[in-house]
């Protein structure tokens, strides 16, 4: 009861007014008279306080005073700064993406390796190329299927032109390749110089066709090469093909001979022009593929 007491005092004390009265010196006479009490000088020092704090905040905030506090950047800084985060995040977002592509490069790879299921991956190709192609016509010709036909029938029974064999290559007698796309042949094989196929030059938009069936194990851009897809055929046989502008399959994907993979491009610092660069490997050995393909 007495604490009671004590808290109904203090509360009284805080809200009794009081009251400055201003008078004249010489005639003693009252000018002007203030009534006020201390819960009233509590709520103004407050109100002020928190009105000074509020436009202190905003004038930093807002006008270019900031850059004389101690420590903090200038706009040029804050720009350089600004571009450095930006390049930062577009390249980690780059590692990212090719890390996953490596990753799923060896992951297939495995599985091609111990005849397992394939699994899917996301598409290579770009937004971008997706709409600049998306027009493109990919329909198979009457003249194109007949070819194709004639093709397999002559691959069932090994009939037919065989391909140009290589000392130590007998069993690719009989195995007949599609000529990925049609062109003119401006560069040939060269080993010693460290060039492991030829170059064909064909007009742009142009679609690159796989020579032979199988799967696709590797699609990725280098700088070099520009945008490369490989294809595991049997027989122990890979084909790669270069400089392409886009690639229009996945690794993964299983192909069927002349089927289009790709479109003919110029890309990568090699490339002096649209054309393609195709290599057969065979267990790890270049073939020249004019020994082996009718352009």
């Amino acid at each position: 009861m007495a604490k009671q007491e004590k808290q109904l005092t203090w509360l009284d004390r805080l809200k009794k007014k009081d009251r400055i009265v201003v008078v004249d010196l010489n005639t003693y006479e009252e000018i002007r008279h203030f009534n006020f009490s201390a819960l009233n000088l509590v709520v103004y020092i407050l109100f002020f306080a928190i009105l000074i704090s509020i436009s202190t905040w905003a004038i930093i905030a807002y006008t270019p005073i900031k850059q004389l506090i101690p420590g903090y950047p200038d706009i040029a800084t804050q720009k350089r700064l600004a571009y450095y985060d930006k390049q930062n995040i577009e390249w980690i977002e780059t590692q990212k993406e090719k890390l996953n592509k490596e990753y799923l490069y060896y992951k297939n790879l495995q599985l091609i390796l111990s005849d397992s299921i394939i699994s899917d991956s996301s598409s290579l190709v770009s937004k971008e190329d997706s709409i600049k192609y998306a027009n493109l016509d990919f329909t198979v010709s009457k003249e194109d299927s007949m070819l194709r036909a004639k093709i397999e029938e002559q691959e069932k029974y090994l009939v037919g032109q065989k391909s140009k064999s290589e000392d130590g290559y007998d069993n690719l007698k009989g195995l007949l390749f599609f000529p990925p796309i049609n062109g003119t042949v401006s560069d040939s094989m060269d080993v010693n110089t460290g060039h492991f196929g030829i170059d064909i030059i064909a007009p742009n938009n142009e679609a690159v066709k796989a020579t032979l069936g199988g799967t696709v194990i590797f699609t990725d851009w280098t700088p070099n090469n520009g945008n490369v897809i490989h294809v595991q055929h049997k027989h122990n046989l890979v084909s790669v093909y270069k400089h392409n502008a886009v690639l229009l399959k996945k690794v993964g994907d299983v192909v069927k001979t002349g089927e289009p993979i790709a479109i003919i491009g110029n890309s990568g610092k090699l490339s002096t022009g649209p054309h393609l660069h195709l290599e057969i490997w065979y267990k790890g050995i270049p073939l020249d593929p004019l020994n082996h393909i009718v352009f």
